[in-house]
């Protein structure tokens, strides 16, 4: 009984944050567009000025750390996958 109540409960909320409206939305007054004119400035855009040699050695960076993850996950399952293996041995000879 306290299973199915566990599963209806999140199903119910849902459907009740999906049945009724936003309060956002239930507010009433209609959003107005505005409409600001800046003056131009002579001055270079804002914003980082990116050196090509420096986004080479990050890119070669990133690819060198998922190249290490990689590594570990791949391990990682090799230990998983071995451990499993041992103890379906045992279970079986046991």
């Amino acid at each position: 009984m306290i299973t199915k109540l566990r599963g209806l409960l999140p199903a119910v909320l849902l459907g009740l944050l999906v049945l009724l409206p936003a309060p956002a939305l239930a507010a009433g007054e209609p959003a107005t567009a505005v409409s600001v004119v800046v003056a131009q400035d002579p001055s270079p855009p804002p914003g980082p000025v990116l050196d090509p040699a420096e986004s080479e050695r990050a890119n070669s960076e990133k690819t060198k750390n998922q190249l290490i993850a990689g590594g570990a996950a791949v391990v990682l399952l090799g230990i998983v996958l071995w451990g499993r293996r041992v103890r379906a041995k045992r279970r079986k000879s046991g």
